[in-house]
């Protein structure tokens, strides 16, 4: 049971840091981004790229990587986030100048999100991809298995959640973004410049989807569709919090990613013990899905939502 609870912890850690750039997009630019998961994806085969370029400069203590992880995930968010920046100004700009509806940019997204996955079958093949070899877990109390590794992508995903909201608080820029989420035509006329307040949207929220790419293939391997698998827990991590809510994005994320490591293990133990042969793992996006609709049954708006 701890160890599962563990597994949540670490698997809602990566969803936290996705869900905060789906929500940031939803609240200011007012659409759901589909092509969220495969800007995932995207970031994590940009570091495996840099990875393979630079050169060996030895692992970190204890971790499957070194130095060279640091500089590719720190470059990965950067190229990712100017694509973003790319598809805005040559798609998204142009239809919210048009008053296009909020339904015609998530649908817009979704043709980006094949783009992004393309150019990764294209570049990279369909085969997974893998950062380093494998890497054995350690046993700690109450059962607990963690990989190093494992470590880091934690402690990782929740400094990058308080630089942003450091960024979002102390900042001037920062501020602005806030005052264009509660009102954007009050935000103009009090002279704050909201293309630029778009921009910094794009590129906190698909900074931060690549880094969690990058953690993401360190948990698991890398492969074209893995992003889409994680959107939808992505997605109801958002929904189930309510749009808009920094923290309440980590915590909805958090609650996804337990929820889906206890119930499927669990599950799955009760299944092998009845000798019924079934893979409980696939049936992680469904059990999202019902956790989405419970809480929504009682709180339509998300459990940190206004309501308004």
């Amino acid at each position: 049971m701890a160890d599962l609870f563990v597994n949540g912890i670490i698997l809602g850690s990566i969803i936290t840091l996705g869900a905060i750039g789906v929500t940031l997009i939803a609240d200011i630019l007012n659409f759901f981004n589909f092509a969220h998961g495969d800007m995932l994806s995207f970031g994590a085969y940009m570091a495996f790229f840099f990875v393979g370029v630079f050169p060996s400069w030895g692992n970190f203590p204890f971790l499957s990587f070194g130095p060279s992880m640091i500089l590719a995930i720190i470059l990965a968010m950067i190229i990712t986030a100017a694509f973003a920046l790319f598809f805005d100004k040559i798609l998204f700009k142009p239809l919210r100048h048009r008053g296009a509806s909020e339904l015609f940019l998530a649908l817009s997204s979704l043709g980006v999100a094949f783009i992004f996955r393309s150019i990764i079958r294209l570049v990279w093949g369909p085969q997974a991809k893998y950062f380093g070899g494998l890497q054995m877990a350690r046993r700690y109390p109450l059962g607990i298995t963690i990989k190093p590794d494992e470590f880091f992508i934690v402690g990782t995903a929740l400094f990058l959640v308080i630089v942003v909201y450091l960024f979002l608080t102390r900042t001037k820029i920062g501020k602005a973004m806030r005052a264009a989420s509660d009102n954007e035509t009050l935000a103009r006329i009090t002279g704050i410049d909201t293309e630029r307040v778009v921009n910094w949207t794009w590129i906190i929220a698909v900074s931060l989807t690549a880094a969690a790419g990058v953690l993401y293939g360190i948990q698991v391997q890398l492969r074209p569709i893995m992003g889409w698998n994680i959107l939808i827990p992505i997605f109801v991590a958002v929904v189930v919090a309510g749009v808009g809510d920094l923290w309440g994005a980590m915590v909805g994320a958090m609650i996804i990613g337990v929820s889906q490591e206890l119930l499927t293990g669990l599950l799955q133990d009760m299944f092998n013990s009845l000798n019924v042969d079934v893979l409980m793992t696939a049936y992680k996006p469904a059990i999202a899905f019902v956790l989405m609709i419970i809480v929504l049954l009682f709180r339509p708006q998300g459990i940190f939502g206004t309501g308004e």
